[in-house]
């Protein structure tokens, strides 16, 4: 007897082992670029005044609890072990539910369905990991409910600990009444009217909770919707995870008072559940995973890390027919200094593969920011930073660096050094931010520095509004006191010839070829010169047209096939 209990409880051990190591596997190679992105949309401050206003909200421990994990997925293989760790112990204490509640029968695979779930929606970027902590407090607190077995203590302990787990774990409180609710009535169903009172009591939580302004509705605070960028619509994929927990619970509910089960029985059962979870996975895998997320992160990834080899690498492996991409790209070109040699070289479409138009997104502020500041454009480049932070209830790291960056460029010493200060109450961005110090109230520090001197030449004095007399002009104001800032007349040129603009685009030639700005034309330059000039012989020479470019526009013109692919779209 003892063997056979050694050897099952082996058996349980090395299952839980092997889910784990599947969960890090399979999270290391599909979602470790998830990882990197949604560490950069938390921040956890090692300062008691932000603890303190973080736990002061209903879910605030989970919350905080979720930050201080987030901090180390920027580091390679920890958003992977984090998240498998966190997966696999609600596992075990699902099952160990489960077991309580049906103890003849072997649900212990049933008991991956939440977790399976909660994998699936980590993937969306909106989600928020303490949803996921949220849930395992969830199952420790009901865990330790099932093992009272007086009915008064019970209630007391339901009633106590769903307004605790409002308060420590948010609208999880939600979940655990409704668990309790649905034992009481098999197990307890004369006496289960009293576990009305800890629903009660969570509701008036809530409703105490949107009179003070945590939230604008309910839903908020009493549904998973309040573990999802509350800005945004969840959708009704973000109650999967509760809506299988309670599922399993009431399958454990209706087998548990069967007492013996025969073996052919329970290895039916048991392959049952195993094609519900496989099923669950697939389905889960096809419905929740959007591919063009994935690909948006590793992009933005290589963007954050400034490998724009890598970039343009990954570009030429993937379908480009996505503005998000095509912005990405421009900027790897720009920073490279290629945007102009290489512009018909990939699909452009319009404008819009230049720089988006703002949706008052945060991702698209921060996507934003990153363009403006590779044209020159400071002023545009700092308030995309700022309206990405202020969009979503959590600062963006990256953008804190890119204030203290644009701060100094304009000389707001002050306000760059409290962003600084900031990002010295972190983890992975206090030496940064230290270092960033050596710049402040120190003009000749800043200016011989490679790119915040570079920057700041970027500041035209010009006293108007940012995009007043149209963004190109901004553009040219940004050549006109720094010729050296390559970037920028790149962008206004390929800005010119995506909008169809050969009249502006002629004038940009006329004005800054053969100066510091525009010593020779690119490549791309020179093709966009042949819209204009390609019966001018004289022209052609002094622009330094090459043969190749006369004979692929040539090909473009006579329809015959050509490497030039938006020469081809606007010759049509």
């Amino acid at each position: 007897m003892k063997n056979r209990f050694e050897k099952v409880r082996l058996i349980y051990i090395v299952g839980w082992i092997v889910v784990f190591i599947a969960l890090f596997l399979y999270m290391q190679i599909k979602e470790r670029y998830s990882f990197y992105f949604s560490e950069q949309w938390h921040l956890f401050l090692y300062d008691w005044p932000f603890v303190k206003s973080v736990l002061w909200q209903p879910g605030g421990l989970a919350r905080l609890i979720a930050d201080f994990l987030i901090q180390f997925f920027v580091t390679p293989y920890l958003g992977a072990l984090i998240s498998a760790f966190l997966l696999t112990t609600s596992g075990i204490v699902t099952s160990v539910i489960l077991k309580r509640l049906a103890p003849a029968l072997h649900l212990q695979v049933l008991s991956l369905l939440p977790v399976i779930s909660l994998l699936f929606l980590q993937f969306n970027i909106n989600y928020q990991l303490s949803g996921t902590v949220a849930f395992l407090m969830f199952l420790c607190t009901f865990a330790f409910y099932l093992k009272i077995q007086s009915i008064t203590k019970r209630i007391i302990y339901a009633a106590g600990f769903s307004v605790l787990l409002y308060l420590l774990a948010g609208p999880v409180a939600s979940l655990f009444v409704a668990a309790i609710v649905l034992t009481e009535l098999f197990v307890h169903f004369r006496s289960s009217y009293f576990l009305l009172l800890p629903a009660a009591l969570v509701y008036l939580a809530a409703v105490l909770s949107l009179r003070l302004g945590v939230a604008g509705e309910l839903k908020y605070l009493l549904l998973p919707d309040g573990y999802f960028t509350w800005k945004l619509q969840a959708g009704n994929v973000i109650y999967q995870p509760w809506l299988l927990m309670l599922a399993v619970l009431l399958a454990a509910l209706l087998f548990g008072q069967v007492k013996q089960v025969r073996k052919n029985i329970q290895v039916a059962a048991l392959a049952t559940q195993f094609v519900v979870l496989g099923w669950l996975a697939v389905f889960n895998s096809s419905f929740m995973i959007d591919s063009r997320h994935e690909i948006f992160k590793e992009l933005d990834y290589y963007m954050r890390q400034e490998n724009w080899d890598k970039l343009l690498e990954r570009c030429r492996q993937i379908d480009m027919n996505n503005y998000l991409y095509q912005n990405c790209r421009n900027v790897a070109l720009a920073e490279k200094g290629l945007l102009a040699e290489h512009l018909f070289d990939y699909k452009q479409q319009d404008l819009r593969s230049i720089y988006l138009s703002w949706d008052k997104t945060p991702y698209v502020s921060v996507l934003l920011s990153d363009v403006y500041f590779s044209m020159g454009h400071i002023a545009l480049s700092q308030r995309m930073a700022f309206e990405s932070n202020e969009s979503v209830n959590n600062y963006n790291p990256r953008m804190l660096k890119r204030l203290v960056q644009t701060n100094l460029i304009y000389g707001a010493y002050p306000v760059a050094e409290k962003y600084i200060a900031i990002l010295e109450k972190t983890k992975y961005y206090a030496d940064w931010a230290h270092s960033q110090r050596r710049f402040l109230e120190n003009d000749k520090a800043l200016e011989a520095d490679a790119l915040l001197g570079a920057k700041r030449d970027c500041i035209f004095p010009e006293n108007f509004l940012a995009g007043k007399n149209g963004f190109d002009s901004d553009l040219k104001h940004i050549i006109n006191h720094n010729p050296s800032h390559r970037a920028t007349v790149q962008y206004l040129g390929a800005i010119y010839l995506l909008m169809r603009d050969i009249e502006g685009f002629k004038t940009m030639i006329e004005n800054y070829y053969d100066t510091p700005a525009l010593p020779s034309l690119p490549k791309g330059f020179q093709a966009g010169v042949m819209l204009f000039a390609a019966n001018d012989t004289t022209a052609l020479k002094h622009y330094a047209i090459t043969d190749q470019v006369i004979q692929d526009f040539e090909a473009s013109k006579n329809k015959r096939n050509s490497q030039n692919m938006y020469l081809n779209f606007l010759l049509k």
